[in-house]
C-alpha cells in the first residue's frame, strides 16, 4: 500500500442518472397518496451527497442536492490525509430520515494522483457486485448508466507553497497588536515569578483569572456575553481565605448587572439527561439550576443542546443532542479604553444608512481612536468554566482548604470516586486549567463566535434579546461590522449568498486602529483563533460555493463545518522543525492505522502526523522531541465502562505511534543506539498529600472514614488542556505503579533525573524505584513503560502559544516538570482543549474555542 501524506484538493462537480432506489420509490408514493404531499423533505425523494474513502477511512462528505438523479455540487473541498491505501472510493449516497441510501460506487487508483498526476474525469458507477447502475430512458427505452465527475489533486508534504506564520485559509485570520495574559489554574498570587525569566531581561508576571474576571465583571457597563459548558450561579470568583472577603455569587452579580442595564446572556449546554427533572444530570452541570435561577429576572440564560439538522436521521439526532456537548468557555464584555481621553481630535461617530457606525479606514493611524469609542471589548477563553470544582491553586491541595470556611466548603467536587459522598471525609479532585484574557481585534472574533451562536441556538423568542453592538456609540468596532450585528444582518433567517461572501471579506479584513495602543513591541501579540462548530450550532456561514472554501469551512452531508482546530493541528506539526509540546485532555486518534479496532470513528490525524513527523526526522538524522501531557484517566470513576473505553483506545494510539517509531528506527539502523523514547514521551499529572493533611488542618478524619489519596495513593489531577493518558489496562500494572508511588515521602510524584541528565527511562523508573516525590511541587509521569505487554506506551469549540518569551530549548530535560517549570510552560503554552506549541514562530498565538 501507499503511503498518502499530505493535503487533497478535492472538487465533487456533478453526477448524471442515478438510480431511485426500491425504498426511495415506496417512500415517495407513501408521501404523495396517504400525506397529499406533505411530509419531511428528505423523504422519498432522491436527494444524494457523495463520499470520498482513502483505504477504510471517510475523508470526504459532499453536501446534498434535494430532489434531482442529476445534482450539480461544484463544491471543493482541502482534506489533510496521512492514510495508507491502494486506492479511493468514492460512493453516492441517498440522505434520507431513516438512513442513507446506498446509490452506487467507483475506485480510483492512487497510481492516478501520484507525481503530480491531476484526476479529472467522469466514474462510472456500479453496486457493491460490480453491476452498473443506472436509469432507464423511458421514451427511448435506453440504460443510462449512473456517473460522477470529481478533480482530485494530490499535494504531498513539504511540497505546498504556504508561508510560515499565520494558518492559511481558516474561518479566523492572524490578528496583530493584542495584548494577552496568560492564567495558570483558576487562582494565583499575582506578581513577579522570580525563576521565570522573559525575553529582553524581564521577569514573568502572573496574574490571577478569577480575580480579572470579577473585576471585568464588575466594570463592564453594555455587554456580558457567556458561554460554557457549565455556569453554576453559586460560584464564587474570590473567597476567603485567599482573599480578605467573599464575592457575592456569579448568579448575584450577573442580576445586579443586569438591573443596572447592562445586557447579560448566557449561553450554557443543555445536559439533557435531566430535563425531567428526576435526578441532576449525568453530568452534574447545574444548567437546570441555573436556569431556574435566573428565569424572572433580566438576565437571559439559554440552554443549548447539541441539536443536528435535518439531513440527519432519527438516531443521529437522538445521538448528537445526548452524548455531544458543547463545550466553548467565553466571557465577552466591554471595558474602558486605557488612555482614550488623550485623544481629542479624531473624527467623531457618524450616520449612514440608519446605521451608527465609526468612520474608520483601514489604514489610519492607531492613535486615531473616535472621540466616542471610550469602551473596547475584551474576552476571556480558554478551559476553565465558571462553576464548582474549578477553584484552584497551582499547588492544587487536595485536604486543607475543603473544611469548613475554606474556598471549597460550598462547591466541594469529587467525580472519580464511585458513591462519594461530600459529607464524609474525602480528597476533593484537583483542577489544572488555562485560561487567558484578551484584548484586540481577536477579541471581536471571539464576540462574532457567540453573535453567531445565538442566533442559532437562542430561537427566534430570544434573539432580539441581542443588543446590537453598534446601538452603543462608544465602543469601538471595526470597519463594516455594524452591517453584520444590526437587526438587519443578525435576524436574518435566510440571507444571500452575496451578503454572506461580504460578511467573508469584512472578517478576513484586519482594522489596525482595533490593535491595543502603546504596547512594547515584546508584548504585542500576533493571535489567531480557531474552532470546532457548524451550521447547526451557528449561524451565518456562507455557502461552500459562495466563500465557503475561501473560509475555510468544509461540508459533511448537509452541514457546513469549521474544523480549524483540527486544520490547525495539522498544520503546525508538519512545520515543526525541533519539538512539539502537547497538552490535552484526552489523547486519542488515527484509528485507521491501529492495529485493531480500525472501524472505531476516532479518525483524527494529530497522533498519526506526530508519528510521522518523528519518522521523517530519524529518516533525515535530525533530532526531535515530542511530549505530550494528559491526565491519568479521564474525570470519571476509573473502573467504569466510558473511561475503560477511553483508555483503551488511548493505549491502541500510543501503541501505534511508539509502533511507527519503532520501525523507523530499525529502517535506519539505529537499535541500540537510540529508543523510541528519546523522541516521543507521554506524560501525566499528579498529586500526593500526607496522612496528617486533611480538612482545616484540625483533627484527623473519624475512624472508619473514607479518605482515598491520602494513604500515599495517587490521586488524579484533572486538567482541562493536559488529559487522560495512561491507560494500564491490567490491574496487576497499575498495581505495581501505586506501590511504587506509596514507598514515597508525601509530595507529588515526579521522576528522578539520569546521572547523564537526559529523558528518565520509564522501564528503569518503574522497575528500580525511581519515582520521588516533592512536597507543593508539580510532577510529570512518562508513560510508556516498555516492561508492560498490555501499555505498548505506544478529540463545539489547538493553541500554539508562542509569545514574546523565548521558547525552551529542544532539550529532553525540559520535560522534568517541577513546579516552577511546570509554570514555565504556561508562560508559553495556552489552550482550553488542545495546546500544541511548536518552534516555527515567536510571535503567534493560536487560540482555541
Amino acid at each position: 500500500m501507499v503511503l498518502l501524506h499530505g493535503t487533497l484538493d478535492v472538487t465533487v462537480h456533478e453526477a448524471q442518472h442515478l438510480p431511485a432506489s426500491v425504498a426511495t420509490q415506496a417512500f415517495g408514493a407513501m408521501k404523495r397518496v396517504v400525506c397529499c404531499g406533505y411530509g419531511p423533505d428528505l423523504l422519498g425523494s432522491c436527494d444524494p451527497y457523495v463520499c470520498l474513502d482513502v483505504g477504510h477511512t471517510r475523508r470526504l462528505r459532499s453536501s446534498f442536492v434535494q430532489s434531482t438523479h442529476n445534482p450539480v455540487w461544484e463544491e471543493r473541498a482541502e482534506v489533510f490525509v496521512a492514510d495508507e491505501a491502494d486506492e479511493m472510493k468514492v460512493q453516492v449516497k441517498d440522505a434520507d430520515i431513516m438512513g442513507a441510501e446506498y446509490l452506487g460506487q467507483a475506485t480510483i487508483p492512487i497510481s492516478s494522483i501520484l507525481q503530480g498526476r491531476v484526476f479529472r474525469d467522469w466514474l462510472l458507477l456500479s453496486d457493491t457486485a460490480g453491476k452498473p447502475v443506472g436509469r432507464t430512458d423511458k421514451l427511448k427505452g435506453v440504460f443510462e448508466q449512473a456517473a460522477v465527475r470529481l478533480t482530485i489533486k494530490y499535494t504531498p508534504v513539504g511540497n505546498e507553497d504556504v508561508p510560515l506564520g499565520e494558518v492559511p485559509r481558516v474561518y479566523f485570520p492572524m490578528r496583530r497588536g493584542n495584548r494577552i495574559t496568560l492564567y495558570h489554574d483558576s487562582v494565583a498570587t499575582p506578581g513577579p515569578v522570580e525563576d521565570i525569566h522573559l525575553a529582553h531581561g524581564k521577569v514573568y508576571h502572573e496574574s490571577s483569572c478569577w480575580d480579572d474576571i470579577y473585576e471585568a465583571i464588575l466594570e463592564a457597563k453594555r455587554f456580558i456575553w457567556i458561554a460554557g459548558w457549565s455556569v453554576w450561579d453559586k460560584t464564587r470568583l474570590r473567597r476567603k481565605p485567599d482573599r480578605k472577603d467573599d464575592s457575592p455569587t456569579l448568579g448575584e452579580l450577573l442580576i445586579d448587572k443586569a438591573n443596572q442595564g447592562v445586557n447579560v446572556l448566557l449561553l450554557v449546554w443543555d445536559d439533557r439527561s435531566n430535563n425531567l427533572g428526576l435526578h441532576p444530570g449525568l453530568m452534574a452541570t447545574h444548567d437546570q439550576a441555573t436556569y431556574a435561577y435566573f428565569k424572572h429576572t433580566d438576565v437571559t440564560c439559554i440552554l443549548c443542546p447539541r441539536q443536528g439538522g435535518m439531513e440527519e436521521t432519527f438516531l443521529q439526532n437522538m445521538t448528537t443532542g445526548n452524548l455531544f456537548t458543547h463545550h466553548q468557555k467565553t466571557v465577552i464584555l466591554d471595558a474602558p479604553i486605557p488612555g482614550a481621553d488623550q485623544y481629542p481630535n479624531v473624527p467623531k461617530l457618524s450616520q449612514s444608512g440608519g446605521i451608527n457606525r465609526l468612520r474608520s479606514t483601514i489604514g489610519r493611524q492607531q492613535d486615531d481612536v473616535p472621540r466616542e469609542a471610550r469602551r473596547r471589548v475584551i474576552a476571556f477563553v480558554g478551559g476553565l468554566d465558571l462553576t464548582d470544582g474549578r477553584y484552584d491553586r497551582h499547588d492544587h491541595p487536595m485536604f486543607e482548604i475543603c473544611g469548613p470556611g475554606g474556598p471549597h466548603c460550598e462547591d466541594f467536587h469529587q467525580a472519580c470516586v464511585d458513591g462519594f459522598d461530600a459529607g464524609r471525609s474525602c480528597l476533593r479532585e484537583p483542577w489544572h486549567d488555562i485560561h487567558a484574557r484578551v484584548e484586540g481585534q481577536v477579541a471581536i472574533d471571539i464576540c462574532l463566535n457567540f453573535m453567531e451562536r445565538w442566533v442559532k441556538q437562542a430561537g427566534k423568542r430570544h434573539r432580539p434579546k441581542m443588543r446590537h453592538l453598534d446601538d452603543h456609540h462608544d465602543l469601538q468596532l471595526p470597519q463594516g461590522f455594524e452591517a453584520f450585528t444590526s437587526k438587519a444582518g443578525l435576524l436574518k433567517s435566510t440571507v444571500s449568498p452575496e451578503f454572506l461572501d461580504e460578511k467573508v471579506h469584512m472578517i478576513k479584513r484586519s482594522d489596525s486602529a482595533l490593535a491595543v495602543r502603546d504596547l512594547p513591541a515584546p508584548e504585542s501579540w500576533a493571535v489567531q483563533l480557531f474552532r470546532s462548530i457548524d451550521s447547526d450550532s451557528a449561524s451565518g456561514f456562507p455557502d461552500i460555493t459562495h466563500g465557503g472554501f475561501e473560509a475555510g469551512l468544509s461540508v459533511g452531508k448537509g452541514k457546513v463545518i469549521d474544523t480549524s482546530i483540527h486544520d490547525a493541528y495539522v498544520h503546525l506539526i508538519r512545520r515543526a522543525k525541533k519539538f512539539l509540546y502537547l497538552e490535552n485532555q484526552y489523547f486519542l486518534g488515527g484509528a485507521h492505522m491501529w492495529d485493531s479496532n480500525k472501524d472505531t470513528p476516532c479518525f483524527n490525524l494529530v497522533p498519526v502526523e506526530i508519528a510521522l513527523k518523528i519518522v521523517s526526522k530519524i529518516r533525515a538524522g535530525q533530532q526531535f522531541r515530542a511530549y505530550i501531557v494528559m491526565p491519568m484517566y479521564p474525570e470519571g470513576v476509573p473502573t467504569s465502562g466510558s473511561v475503560q473505553a477511553i483508555l483503551h483506545h488511548q493505549t491502541q494510539t500510543r501503541q501505534m505511534m511508539y509502533k511507527m517509531v519503532t520501525a523507523a528506527i530499525r529502517e535506519a539502523g539505529l537499535q541500540g543506539q537510540v529508543h523510541p523514547t528519546d523522541y516521543l514521551q507521554f506524560f501525566c499529572l499528579g498529586k500526593r498529600e500526607p496522612h496528617d493533611t486533611h480538612p482545616g488542618g484540625g483533627a484527623p478524619p473519624a475512624a472508619g472514614a473514607p479518605t482515598p489519596g491520602s494513604n500515599g495513593n495517587m490521586a488524579v489531577l484533572h486538567t482541562q488542556p493536559p488529559a487522560p493518558a495512561a491507560g494500564w489496562e491490567q490491574p496487576q500494572a497499575a498495581a505495581t505503579f501505586h506501590q511504587t508511588a506509596q514507598q514515597t515521602p508525601a509530595g507529588n510524584a515526579g521522576w528522578n533525573r539520569p546521572p547523564h541528565g537526559g529523558v528518565p527511562n520509564p522501564r528503569e523508573a518503574m522497575g528500580q524505584g525511581g519515582l520521588h516525590a516533592t512536597k507543593g511541587e508539580h510532577g510529570a509521569m512518562p508513560y510508556g513503560d516498555k516492561s508492560s505487554p498490555r501499555s505498548g506506551g505506544g478529540g463545539g469549540e489547538t493553541h500554539k502559544a508562542l509569545g514574546p518569551a523565548s521558547l525552551p530549548p529542544a532539550d529532553p530535560n525540559t520535560a522534568q516538570f517541577r513546579c516552577t517549570a511546570s509554570r514555565r510552560w504556561v508562560e508559553h503554552f495556552c489552550n482550553c482543549k488542545m495546546s500544541v506549541a511548536t518552534d516555527i514562530l515567536y510571535t503567534a498565538w493560536p487560540m482555541v474555542l
